[in-house]
């Protein structure tokens, strides 16, 4: 992913649910591209955070699921699912602090 293309928190709450998808998956994508080069996890979170714009919507609870599908490449749409619902709980807390 260029870094030009990383949307941030304000532009994630405006995705759809399945652009939202979309945009994990690619997450995912290029986060397993870098871990299959031999760079561990910590080496990637020392030079970037992928979950970045994806922190203030994630909610506590599912943060842990979401870092676990992207190292683990796991893509069920169960876990996806959880993924979204924390997604659309938090983007309402998220807009909801904004105001």
């Amino acid at each position: 992913m260029l870094k030009e293309s990383i949307p941030n928190t304000n532009d994630l709450i405006s995705f759809s649910n399945e652009k939202m998808r979309t945009y994990i998956h690619n997450l995912q994508d290029d986060l397993q591209s870098k871990l299959s080069t031999g760079l561990s996890i910590d080496d990637i979170l020392d030079k970037e955070d992928p979950f970045e714009a994806l922190e203030p919507i994630l909610p506590q609870e599912v943060y842990p699921i979401l870092v676990l599908a992207m190292i683990n490449n796991i893509r069920t749409d169960t876990v996806m699912d959880a993924i979204l619902t924390g997604l659309i709980r938090g983007k309402e807390t998220y807009q909801n602090s904004k105001h």
